[in-house]
């Protein structure tokens, strides 16, 4: 009878509760290993801090007691207690902000720009709030500032540091397969193909698309359709699940009852995921919950910062720039005949048209000509764009490769027109084109510089283009323009996407 047991064990087919195991005990290793490497990464950071802090201390506060000497430690003052009570304030703080924005996740979805202006936030508010508490304690003890200041850079930069490893690492493991989360995204349509094509692009993430469900796509990645769900679950080692198709009550109701019972983290996808942004404000009263629609966060004190900004940038641009305008002025002088400056009109904020400056680069009739080279246009959507524009002047050429054409803006951004960023004004006949959704570009002041211009320039389609100005729009804020502003420069100095 025992031995009958045995053989039918062996035979037997796996149970759902065998087979649900089994993806319990694949995540469990991995979580196991990642929470193993997240530990010695973050355990290495705090190691570096605490070591950069001390040889601080030891530097300008206790330089006659060396630490690494045991020996010593008995003639430390009360001094060194109040410094480790500052040290231990700073990281508690700090600690809480890096968890609260995410950084001391393995996985990451964000880019390393991203990360370091978290970074920079988080010890600013640590230091800014140690020092207040400071204050109020009311300490005898005078600390170095030479010591506040150089740890916090330090900090910085090694948290900065810190991340550039963890890229590192989980490339590493990412190759090797260790420490790859699998996604299976279901709906193989446009949002599913965005998210792939997200997911698939962030180096170092850890984040690999096995395939998609979908009854209706064909294709290589497509593994079956959504009643196959629990199958491919079964079969492959899936840690993250993407709903695309929220429209689909019935189904994905009846999905989620399915995968519940897996070990498996699952994301629902907004259908509406391109507009419910930082234009969309939660907010719940005692009878119902409600969406409120805000065009964009550059309102009432952000707006004022950012024409201040705006004023000094600009001006300091012009002074700076003096000597490349009398050099441009002279050589479009010495090329072609024509102005040095040319004055085009331009829509700006709310449909309000201005007048834009650039140094000439085309021909004198050149908005003339394009009439003849419509059939010539390489652009998408209302906008004009021919590589090797035949109007171009040869100095034209030169100076649209650099910006350099773009320059005479800085006036327009100091009379208040335009932006150092923000969308590009679009001309009149374009803007008699635009859809609804187009006409979002206009929510803001234009700018000289962009997310588009930083993304590809000309090289991206029209739709794209827009997709960009209307992120900006929702999601300003005053480290988005740093970031721009600072990933303009290599832009320009390599002529990516210009022509």
């Amino acid at each position: 009878m025992m031995k009958a047991v045995t053989q039918y064990e062996k035979t037997a087919s796996p149970t759902i509760l065998d087979k649900i195991e089994r993806v319990a005990q694949q995540r469990l290793r991995l979580l196991r290993l990642e929470r193993l490497v997240n530990v010695l990464l973050i355990g290495s950071e705090y190691v570096m801090y605490c070591i950069t802090f001390l040889m601080l201390y030891q530097w300008r506060a206790a330089p006659h007691f060396p630490l690494w000497e045991p020996r010593m430690w008995p003639n430390l003052s009360g001094q060194f207690g109040d410094y480790m009570f500052l040290f231990a304030v700073i990281i508690v703080i700090f600690s809480i902000q890096m968890t609260y924005r995410g950084l001391y996740r393995l996985h990451s979805q964000s880019s390393f720009v991203d990360d370091f202006f978290k970074i920079v936030k988080s010890v600013f508010i640590a230091f800014m709030i140690a020092i207040g508490l400071l204050f109020l304690l009311k300490t005898s003890i005078i600390y170095s500032r030479l010591v506040i200041v150089i740890f916090s850079i330090s900090m910085v930069v090694i948290a900065s540091l810190m991340r550039c490893v963890k890229m590192a690492v989980m490339m590493s493991f990412k190759k090797s397969g260790r420490l790859t989360r699998n996604v299976l995204i279901i709906g193989g349509g446009r949002i599913g193909t965005v998210i792939h094509k997200f997911l698939s692009e962030r180096k170092g993430s850890g984040y690999r698309v096995i395939g998609f469900l979908d009854d209706y796509q064909t294709g290589s990645m497509i593994l079956g359709k959504i009643d196959q769900l629990e199958t491919i679950i079964q079969r492959n080692h899936v840690d993250d699940i993407y709903i695309t198709i929220p429209s689909e009550r019935d189904t994905i109701n009846q999905l989620l009852s399915k995968i519940r019972k897996y070990d498996v983290d699952i994301k629902i996808i907004p259908e509406m995921y391109n507009f419910v942004t930082s234009s969309i404000q939660f907010h719940r009263t005692d009878a119902y919950p409600y969406m409120e629609v805000v065009r964009t966060p550059l309102k009432g004190m952000n707006l004022f910062l950012k024409r201040v900004v705006d004023i000094v940038l600009s001006f300091l641009g012009i002074i700076i720039s003096l000597p490349v305008f009398a050099v441009t002025a002279l050589l479009i002088k010495l090329d072609s005949r024509g102005p040095i400056i040319f004055k085009q009109k331009r829509i700006g904020k709310n449909g309000v048209p201005f007048n834009i400056y650039k140094f000439r680069s085309m021909v004198v009739d050149a908005e003339k000509l394009q009439s003849r080279l419509m059939d010539q246009n390489e652009a998408d959507g209302p906008v004009f764009k021919i590589k090797n524009d035949p109007r171009v002047t040869r100095v034209g050429r030169w100076i649209r490769k650099y910006s350099i054409d773009e320059l005479p803006q800085l006036f327009n951004v100091l009379k208040g027109d335009m932006s150092l960023i923000g969308p590009r004004p679009p001309l009149p006949h374009e803007v008699e084109k635009y859809t609804d959704y187009h006409w979002r570009r206009l929510d803001v002041k234009p700018g000289i510089s962009g997310l588009w211009q930083v993304s590809g320039r000309s090289d991206l389609s029209f739709e794209e283009w827009v997709n960009l100005d209307i992120y900006y729009i929702e999601n300003w804020s005053i480290p988005l323009d740093i970031k721009i502003l600072l990933r303009t420069i290599p832009t320009v100095l390599f002529s990516k996407g210009a022509y």
